[in-house]
């Protein structure tokens, strides 16, 4: 089973924000002024204004033939869209004024917090974030470098991640000053997470990356048809699916590989098609909204502990909803998966931004002024 990726503090997140940066080639003023008394570096100013930068120029109303690697008409186009719960309306360049100034609020409130809990970051953290910042200079290095940034502003941003991860330990942790009980995980698990068991069933061969036909669908939809009834025949109430979920898999797959030309050389191999997991409502988020779910709308219709079948387009999935509390405990579900973040990251991330708007700011006019957005650089 997979683990719950964090949403907030991971440097998986923190490393797809720095694929590209921007700036300016000049190595002084080295800060924007300070916020809480937190030193704003001008590396992580830059960092925030060029993320504000990329997300602006998804929202700008460009002109034929302008795209969002045109800085000028990015930051004269107007974007709409929503910085925090707010909706806002504004030129390009007021929009990442807005998202640079919110991050590196965000920014003072943890170095802040995390220095009044008196927390440290343990080795191995600290030993992430340097093979981190390695393994990007590597790939961006002479990107960085032509646009002012050096390891150490990488470092500080990537750092700054791993405190407010520890924050969130220090505070709900097992161990923390508020931690969360088990009667709290309990309640997630029940009332927000849905816990399915699953048989894959596709619809693509991969081998040559065709797609099943119209035709070629609705016979892999009637094996896929008789791969539930069989399950729903044979399921032990809610417990969980042993041998005759991987003995469906062994029967079905190959028989649905095989109306769309492909084969698979060992029927064990079906094995890799069965899955069971626990879905945050951040995971289930990515099934769809605006009213409907394509994975748990199926799953609420056929009710709990029945097996339904699923259309995600790519494949069919035979699935059902069980309460995994049945056959796993508290502490074995919080150790299978970061149910922690997935709880508190929101909650604790909305604080800093509240906290970094309201701690007081001392900022250089002049040195963001130096670093205007419209020195920022695309291409190297």
């Amino acid at each position: 089973m997979r683990s719950i990726k964090t949403k907030l503090f991971g440097l998986g997140m923190a490393a797809a924000m720095l694929l590209s940066l921007a700036g300016c080639n000049l190595t002084t003023p080295s800060s924007v002024g300070t916020i809480g008394g937190v030193d704003i570096p001008a590396g992580v100013y830059l960092l925030a204004q060029y993320n504000a930068y990329n997300t602006a120029s998804g929202l700008a109303e460009l002109a034929t033939g302008e795209t969002a690697n045109d800085v000028k008409a990015v930051l004269k186009a107007q974007c709409t869209g929503t910085i925090g719960d707010e909706e806002v309306t504004a030129t390009g360049e007021e929009y990442i004024e807005k998202l640079t100034m919110r991050s590196i609020e965000y920014y003072a409130a943890v170095e802040k917090k995390f220095d009044e809990l008196g927390a440290t970051l343990e080795d191995a953290a600290t030993s992430e974030v340097a093979d981190s910042v390695e393994s990007m200079w590597e790939s961006n290095g002479d990107l960085y470098e032509a646009n002012g940034i050096g390891k150490s502003s990488l470092e500080k941003f990537l750092l700054n991640a791993q405190k407010a991860s520890t924050i969130m330990n220090v505070i709900y942790g097992p161990e923390g000053s508020n931690p969360v009980t088990e009667e709290e995980y309990s309640a997630y698990i029940n009332d927000s997470c849905y816990y399915i068991e699953t048989l894959q069933i596709p619809l693509v061969d991969y081998a040559t990356y065709t797609m099943a036909d119209d035709t070629q669908k609705e016979q892999i939809k009637v094996l896929a048809e008789q791969c539930r009834d069989e399950l729903n025949q044979n399921a032990a109430g809610d417990t969980m699916s042993g041998n005759e979920l991987y003995e469906a898999a062994s029967t079905y797959v190959p028989q649905a590989m095989e109306v769309i030309g492909a084969t698979m050389e060992d029927a064990s191999q079906a094995m890799y098609y069965v899955g069971a997991q626990l879905y945050t409502p951040d995971d289930l988020a990515s099934y769809g909204g605006d009213g409907y779910n394509n994975l748990t709308d199926p799953l609420d219709e056929a009710g709990m502990n029945q097996w339904t079948v699923v259309d995600l387009g790519t494949t069919l999935l035979v699935a059902r909803r069980i309460d995994p509390l049945k056959a796993y405990t508290v502490d074995d579900l919080t150790g299978m998966y970061d149910l922690l973040t997935a709880m508190k990251s929101t909650e604790l991330q909305d604080q800093f931004y509240a906290d970094g708007a309201a701690l007081e700011h001392a900022l250089d006019e002049g040195a963001m002024k130096t670093y205007s957005a419209s020195n920022i650089k695309k291409n190297v």
